[in-house]
Parts: C-alpha cells; sequence; structure tokens
C-alpha cells in the first residue's frame, strides 16, 4: 500500500509540475497564434492521444518529462525534397492535404507531378501555392493555411511563416519562452497557499498542545506522549531543577525549552497541565537532537542514549561508527557532564579544513558495558547555515524537545504571505545549494537527485500528509522553473540567451551552431540524469 500511495503521489507531483510548466508555453504560444501540433505529458511512445483543433494531446510511456510541439522550434526539414509525384486532396479548387510514401489501394486522391511550391510564405504574402500537372497542363493551386501532409499513416499540419514562433515579435517569443518557468512559480505560490490553508498557524495565544505521536517501529514516539500527556492537554506550569515557569501562552514553552537548552540541564520536566478541567502532573525525559550528526537521543544518567541514527550521506558526513543504544559521554574530551560545553563543540564546528584531522570529532561512546572512542565528522558549518526549518528558521545544531506543538488556526493572510515567504526561500535553497556544489568539497554531484531519488523522497514525504507533499511540490516546482532558466542552451535560459543575442546584435544566430549547441548540452543533460539515476538506485539498495 505504501508503495502504491507513493507511485500515485509521484505521479500527481510531477504531472502537475510538468504539465504546468509545458502549459505556460501552450498558453503564451497560443495567444501569439503560433501553431502548436502537440502537447505531451511523458516522453517516449505514445500511449493515448486525442485531437481537439489544431492540437493533439497525448499521453507518454515514460513519466519524466513532456513537451509542447510548437511550430518553429525545431528546423523543419522540406518535406517534398527528392520527390516528383504526389497525392493531393482538392476541396474548392484548394489543396487540403498532401499524401506522400502512401499506397495508391490507401487513398483515392489523384497524382500530380511536383512542378514548384511554397508552403512557407516567408515574404508573408499570404500566398501558399503549389504548381503541380495531372493531365499535361501545370495547375497553380492555392494551399489552405491549415492543409495536412500525409506520411505513412503520419500526419501534422502545415506551418506557414505566420504561424511560427520565428515570425513573431521578440516579446512575444521571450514570452513562450519564459512562460514554462512563470508557470511553474505560480504553481509553487498556489501549492504553498493551499498547504499553510491546510495546515493552519500556531496559536501562540494559548498552551494547549497537538502533534504528539505514539511510539511505533519507525518513530521513537513524542517523550510527552510517553509520559501521558495527550493532544488537548493545556500545560500551565513546567519544572526542571531550579528552572520553573507559569506558562500562560506558547511562547513561555518555547523560552523554558530555551533556558533548558542554555544552561545545559538533563533533569526531566515536570510537566502540571490540565485536562477537562482537572489538573495533572507528569515527568518527561526531553529528547535531544544534534542535527549535524544526525542522532537523535535521550537523557540518562550516563549520558546521551541514542534512540535514532539518520543515515548521512558518507561524502558530506559520517556518523557510521554511531550505533543505536550507544551512549554518548563525551565529544573531543569534554563531558556529559558539562552538557553545555559539549553543545558548543558541535556549535563551534566548521568543517572544511584542508587538515583532515580537524573535520572529525571524537565521540566517547559506551557501547555494550564498554567504553571507546568513535570519530565522525559532522555536516559542516557552511551546509548547516543552509537548512531550514519548515517555517522558514535556520535549523539549530542542538535541539531539546518533548514532542509537542501548538494547537493551529486558519488564517488566510497569513497563508497568502507563507506562499510568498516559501516560494522565496526555495529560491534561496537552490541557490545556496548550488553553492555548496561548486564551493564546498563534502558536497559532490552524487549528492543530487534524479526521478528515483525524487520518488523515495515523495513516497517518503507522502506518507506526512497531503500538505506536506503540497509543500514538497513547491520546492520542486521553484527548483523546475529556475534551474529550466539556466543559460543552458537546451532548457528555456539558454533560448532566452539566444533571444537576447538576436535583440543585441540584430542577427540571428546560426540555426545549425544553435541546433549542435542545443543537442551536445542535451546529450551532458541526459548523462547527468543517468549517472544520478544510477546512484539513486545504488542509495536504494544499500
Amino acid at each position: 500500500m505504501d508503495n502504491l500511495i507513493g507511485i500515485l503521489a509521484f505521479v500527481f507531483v510531477l504531472g502537475m509540475i510538468i504539465a504546468v510548466h509545458e502549459g505556460g508555453h501552450f498558453i503564451f504560444a497560443k495567444r501569439a497564434k503560433i501553431l502548436v501540433r502537440e502537447f505531451a505529458f511523458g516522453m517516449g511512445p505514445q500511449l493515448l492521444k486525442k485531437k481537439k483543433g489544431e492540437t493533439e494531446y497525448s499521453l507518454r510511456a515514460f513519466p519524466i518529462g513532456g513537451f509542447c510541439a510548437i511550430a518553429g522550434e525545431e528546423h523543419e526539414a522540406d518535406p517534398f525534397k527528392g520527390l516528383t509525384h504526389v497525392k493531393l486532396q482538392i476541396e474548392n479548387g484548394m489543396i487540403k492535404a498532401f499524401y506522400l510514401d502512401v499506397d495508391d489501394d490507401e487513398v483515392d486522391f489523384p497524382l500530380y507531378k511536383i512542378i514548384s511550391y511554397d508552403l512557407f510564405d516567408a515574404e508573408n504574402t499570404g500566398n501558399l501555392y503549389m504548381i503541380a500537372i495531372k493531365n499535361g497542363e501545370p495547375e497553380n493551386l492555392p494551399v489552405d493555411p491549415s492543409a495536412y501532409i500525409y506520411q505513412k499513416r503520419k500526419g501534422y499540419q502545415i506551418a506557414p511563416y505566420n504561424r511560427t514562433i520565428g515570425s513573431k515579435p521578440k516579446w512575444q517569443r521571450a514570452m513562450v519562452i519564459f512562460g514554462g518557468p512563470l508557470m511553474n512559480f505560480l504553481l509553487a505560490l498556489v501549492a504553498f497557499f493551499v498547504a499553510a490553508l491546510l495546515i493552519g498557524f500556531p496559536n501562540t495565544e494559548s498552551s494547549q498542545i497537538s502533534g504528539l505521536t505514539k511510539p511505533t517501529a519507525d518513530d521513537p514516539g513524542s517523550p510527552a506522549y510517553i509520559a501521558g500527556l495527550r493532544d488537548g492537554d493545556t500545560i500551565i506550569h513546567l519544572k526542571s531543577g531550579t528552572l520553573e515557569l507559569v506558562v500562560d501562552k506558547w511562547n513561555d514553552v518555547s523560552s523554558f525549552m530555551a533556558q533548558y537548552t542554555t544552561q545545559g540541564l538533563t533533569t526531566p520536566i515536570e510537566v502540571t497541565y490540565l485536562r477537562n478541567a482537572s489538573q495533572y502532573q507528569k515527568a518527561v525525559v526531553p529528547q535531544l537532537i544534534l542535527y549535524s550528526i544526525g542522532v537523535l537521543g535521550e537523557m540518562t544518567d550516563e549520558g546521551i542514549r541514542i534512540i535514532e541514527l539518520a543515515e548521512v550521506d558518507d561524502t558530506m558526513a559520517t556518523n557510521a561508527d554511531l550505533k543505536v543504544d550507544d551512549v554518548i559521554v563525551a565529544l573531543n574530551d569534554v563531558p556529559y557532564t558539562n552538557l553545555t560545553a559539549l553543545y558548543q563543540v558541535l556549535i563551534d564546528y566548521e568543517g572544511n579544513s584542508p587538515v583532515a584531522s580537524e573535520n572529525i570529532v571524537r565521540v566517547g561512546i559506551i557501547r555494550e558495558g564498554a567504553s571507546q572512542d568513535v570519530d565522525i565528522r559532522p555536516y559542516s558549518h557552511k551546509i548547516m547555515s543552509t537548512q531550514k526549518t519548515s517555517d522558514g528558521e535556520l535549523l539549530p545544531i542542538v535541539k531539546v524537545a518533548m514532542g509537542i506543538s501548538p494547537t493551529y488556526h486558519f488564517d488566510l493572510v497569513k497563508s497568502l504571505e507563507y506562499s510568498g515567504k516559501s516560494t522565496l526561500s526555495s529560491f534561496t535553497a537552490i541557490i545556496d545549494t548550488l553553492d555548496l556544489l561548486f564551493n564546498d568539497d563534502t558536497v559532490t554531484i552524487a549528492a543530487l537527485s534524479g526521478p528515483v531519488g525524487i520518488f523515495s523522497i515523495t513516497k517518503q514525504i507522502a506518507a506526512n500528509g497531503f500538505p506536506q507533499l503540497l509543500n514538497w511540490m513547491g520546492l520542486l516546482s521553484v527548483n523546475v522553473g529556475l534551474l529550466n532558466l539556466f543559460p543552458i542552451p537546451a532548457l528555456d535560459g539558454g533560448r532566452l540567451l539566444f533571444l537576447g543575442y538576436e535583440a543585441i546584435t540584430r542577427k540571428k544566430t546560426n540555426p545549425k551552431v544553435e541546433t549542435i549547441l542545443i543537442t551536445v548540452t542535451m546529450f551532458l543533460l541526459f548523462g547527468l540524469m543517468i549517472y544520478v539515476t544510477f546512484n539513486d538506485i545504488l542509495d536504494l539498495i544499500k
């Protein structure tokens, strides 16, 4: 069932992003009265197709892309080159269709000998014609601007010059090209907006709690849930050792947890709360999250017992020598008894040093009753400075948590604000990732994800609910829109670059050079996709 949900979520997310992107090209092309021959979702052989108006809408075998076949975008070969005869469908003295390479018994139209023709009308005279001979006398036959050419069961509409993208003003051509990324950015705004409407926003005026999770095989559960608290309880007092606070609003809970972390406390938190107007008290043992080394632990008398260990990318960080149930008692010889200083080891860690030993943190652990040291490499400061929470805040290096959240409420204005901020933060996240890729030695192309990796992530996110899937769609849509604007010939940005060159020099680029550049970069992009997909598959089978 999880795999089925993952597949459906993947097709939904990818399908929306592709359809919207190609729809942007389609809409602006139609507005400019450019002929759009096909609007396709997917690549490879056609599975389904339906003709409506001038455009054929098709579903293709591999849902990893799509295209909008705009007339004039690619060089079109002369279909009559090397031919001497052609069958013509003529109605009211005008050619409606040409039949090439078609058997006599398939098409019952007369055969003409070709003398000359102009189906392109580069001078925009409005005169499309073919001069042909049927019974010894040449005839000058006008051609319908929407006439079809049929070749062995395959047909396509002719594209006179005034129906091609090259005939349009530069601003219209630019909008046709930019329309795809533009629609991706609009999709992101809508996806983030709807996600915010569904999720809501923290009610900071109350100390009522929500978001508690039960322990499962895949989730250690919320410490508060384990202690006995439940969604809907209202916290009125918090105490741990000498730290004590009367709670009225959610900010009081946040303030208490911040002080608990800063003071390096390890004692359980006594939570006094109301449930159905009755007062209760429970002792909660908080969890400790060390984000830079992928450790989720709990405080014990001996140290930090690891209850969950995130797998980190071994090109950027390593924690493979740690195991669940290991008890961390020191970092770089700073003992657990001085927890504030122990936190500071990770907070002060920079990484990316040319001296390999300076990138290592020595972890003192107790494993199965025996003490030993293991070496790990945390994520560098540069990497951690790009990591954001779902609220757009910088991810902390260290966090102490009871596993509770405030209640959420509907807010239209904040949803609009969230939509804009999330779209903008998605832009900056991509820029940060590219900066790391080129300027951080620990981040390599292997860290990128292809279709397989995106499917794996989508499957995980889909398990967290539809709103989180919408947030993921928004992030991916911004990725697709922005990456398509890169000045690479095979992408929209490369075509805009060619158009800019034409605007500045007042000369069109050499079509052969343009085709070569597009073809070469397309192969390079496919090669990159194959490489990252191969790495994704290796990650899945590890």
